[in-house]
């Protein structure tokens, strides 16, 4: 793939997607007006096409969630050439200059991470936010494939406490990233630290005080007084529930107290538990409790 003779597009703007900015084809799906904050997503079907030079502020993952194909990617001058089978990706640091061709029909999950993450959470990992990320061609990283997925199914399940789930996916992510695919990564350590138990009410209070609001990450470690990767890390460690797991566990309980007082419609109960809808009350009343809200308010 020759490299095109033009002025590169810089999106440097601050638009909910940068991808968006400079492909060619709408996306299937989108986290646009989701309220997620430090990623974002978007899903293609894309016919066998190339991508003219382009140059983003964010760090981008594309995700082959599709069938293999052969991929050709020209970044920063250098080309790289081969096949990216079915979970494979790429990683691109943010302001690199990229050009991309492929030869099939594909199905791609591509994330926008914010590189103020990467840096915050390199200043708690490594005590210092000058780290380079090393781009990657073609690699095969589980985690980082299955991370696509679940972002991609909360997405279109529109489920209550997405933007917190969203938080605790980009936070994995951007340590993940830091962990394998940095320059420093071999100076990042486990962390087998806790919580400290009033700081871990303090949270609990606040969660069960706000359920009907929607929560972030961000706001729960700075009750803790901790950075958010070692917020989750310690929450489970203590609770062994991520804060997702725990916020979503406390509406189900709220919603059975309001089901058992009476007075209240399903959806009335849904909104009052923080739940966007009653279909994900039901769904989620049902998988925790192993009956619906209606069977379990006639038993």
């Amino acid at each position: 793939m020759s490299k095109v003779q033009q002025e590169v597009p810089e999106v440097y703007s601050t638009e909910d997607n940068r991808f968006l900015d400079i492909s060619e084809r709408s996306p299937f799906l989108t986290s646009i007006g989701s309220g997620w904050s430090d990623i974002n997503l978007a899903s293609f079907d894309l016919p066998a096409a190339q991508m003219l030079e382009y140059s983003l502020d964010q760090y981008g993952i594309g995700i082959n969630i599709g069938q293999g194909f052969q991929l050709e990617r020209v970044l920063e001058g250098t080309l790289q050439q081969g096949f990216l089978p079915p979970g494979g990706s790429c990683l691109c640091p943010s302001y690199h200059h990229q050009a991309y061709r492929w030869d099939r029909r594909n199905q791609i999950i591509y994330l926008n991470l914010a590189p103020e993450l990467l840096s915050l959470q390199a200043t708690a990992l490594l005590k210092t936010d000058c780290v380079e990320v090393i781009p990657q061609f073609a690699v095969q990283d589980q985690l980082i494939y299955q991370i696509g997925l679940a972002l991609q199914a909360e997405l279109r399940s529109q489920g209550s406490g997405g933007c917190l789930y969203a938080e605790t996916m980009a936070n994995a992510l951007a340590v993940h990233i830091l962990r394998h695919y940095s320059s420093q990564g071999h100076r990042i350590l486990n962390y087998n630290g806790g919580v400290a138990q009033h700081k871990l009410r303090l949270v609990i209070d606040y969660i069960n005080d706000n359920l009907e609001h929607e929560l972030s990450l961000k706001e729960l470690a700075a009750i803790a007084q901790m950075s958010q990767y070692h917020f989750c890390r310690a929450f489970k460690q203590a609770t062994r529930l991520s804060p997702h797991q725990y916020l979503i566990q406390q509406r189900v309980e709220r919603a059975k107290q309001l089901l058992q007082k009476g007075g209240m419609s399903l959806g009335a109960v849904a909104i009052a538990c923080g739940f966007t809808h009653q279909s994900h009350l039901h769904r989620h009343f049902k998988r925790l409790t192993g009956v619906t809200p209606k069977t379990f308010l006639n038993s």
